[in-house]
């Protein structure tokens, strides 16, 4: 099969079949029509490789709630005996009953549905919660808003879509300043013990430090760009993509690849100012100033001061999120281990947590 990009793929489905259809078969009926949701597809990120499985135009039509009840069994339907068994040169198929997984090297897949934009918010609480609560931004998975702010949107006759994506574009601001704690704390947490393990002629384990700072440090590069981090497979590819990323990626290569532990230092503390400046430029507080200085504690061979960096994000934060940054031990280091395993978001075992 000759590859076209999924995203392209399902404009010209929505554009040459859906919408000539749609204005035939139900004219008049307001509707959106989107390519949202998982997959390296709608980040634009597929290519010949990705046709071997699950792979094919991805697109929704959003109905209102009362338009769904009465016409989504009439649309799927309608769609499943239109839509051509070839399109664009490639064999289609629609989903099988009991697959799993399809093989798509032959043969593409419809993935094409109707709709609600509150069922697809479900993993946030559905419209009712929009917009979302400091706290309540926290029990969301960020995989899943990466999922319904990326994409693309080709029709939205009543604006409901459009306005929900708009919602969660991003963090808040004081959300943002409650996660960069977070991985500035991790960060940290790493540079500490790099000087006492480099003392003992622990090479590797200087390696593995260094490793674990680099990771949190591209997290914090997504954040300071107002965007969401993918899962992992993208993790490295989305991050090169980010404006930040021109100056911080090849302080972070030469990061990986340093032997000796005072390099490691440096490089860490040079990639945190690059971030800082880019963290002030979002103006979320007073600036911010980590200037390494040459240690004196016989433990490192620079200082950054990563207390004063949290210090200074967690001045005047709502309450709701301040008893949370109160009860560092709760949730600062456990948000690594098992709070936001990257596609799956746990806030909420945590929030009951510190509740009871």
């Amino acid at each position: 099969m000759t590859f076209i990009p999924s995203l392209e793929l399902s404009r010209m489905l929505y554009e040459e079949q859906i919408e000539p259809l749609m204005s035939r078969a139900f004219p008049g009926l307001p509707y959106a029509a989107a390519t949202l949701g998982m997959c390296s597809e709608v980040l634009g990120l597929d290519d010949e490789i990705s046709m071997d499985h699950e792979w094919g135009p991805r697109l929704t039509i959003y109905l209102s709630e009362e338009d769904h009840a009465r016409h989504a069994t009439a649309i799927q339907s309608t769609l499943q005996e239109a839509l051509p068994l070839q399109f664009k040169g490639l064999n289609m198929m629609w989903r099988q009953p009991g697959v799993d997984i399809h093989d798509t090297r032959e043969t593409a897949l419809y993935h094409v549905r109707v709709g609600t934009v509150d069922g697809t918010l479900r993993f946030c609480g559905g419209t009712a919660a929009l917009p979302l609560q400091d706290v309540d931004w926290l029990r969301v998975s960020e995989q899943h808003l990466l999922e319904f702010t990326r994409g693309t949107v080709y029709r939205d006759d009543t604006g409901e879509l459009s306005r929900a994506r708009q919602s969660l574009a991003y963090y808040p601001d004081d959300v943002l300043r409650f996660l960069l704690v977070g991985e500035w704390n991790t960060v940290g947490g790493a540079w500490f013990p790099i000087g006492r393990m480099g003392s003992r002629d622990d090479p590797l384990g200087v390696r593995l430090q260094a490793a674990v700072a680099s990771r949190h440090l591209m997290r914090i590069a997504f954040m300071v760009s107002r965007r969401y981090a993918p899962y992992r497979k993208w993790f490295g590819t989305l991050f090169g993509q980010l404006p930040v990323a021109e100056k911080l990626a090849p302080v972070l290569r030469e990061l990986l690849h340093e032997e000796r532990w005072q390099s490691v230092e440096e490089r860490i503390c040079k990639a945190t100012g690059i971030l800082l400046q880019a963290q002030n430029d979002l103006r979320l507080m007073l600036p911010i100033s980590a200037k390494p200085q040459k240690a004196t504690d016989g433990r490192h061979h620079v200082d950054c001061d990563f207390r004063g960096i949290v210090r200074g994000l967690g001045q005047d934060m709502p309450p709701q999120l301040q008893s949370l940054l109160d009860n560092q031990v709760f949730w600062l280091h456990e948000r690594a281990l098992i709070l936001w395993n990257e596609e799956v978001g746990k806030w909420p075992l945590l929030l009951q947590r510190e509740e009871t």
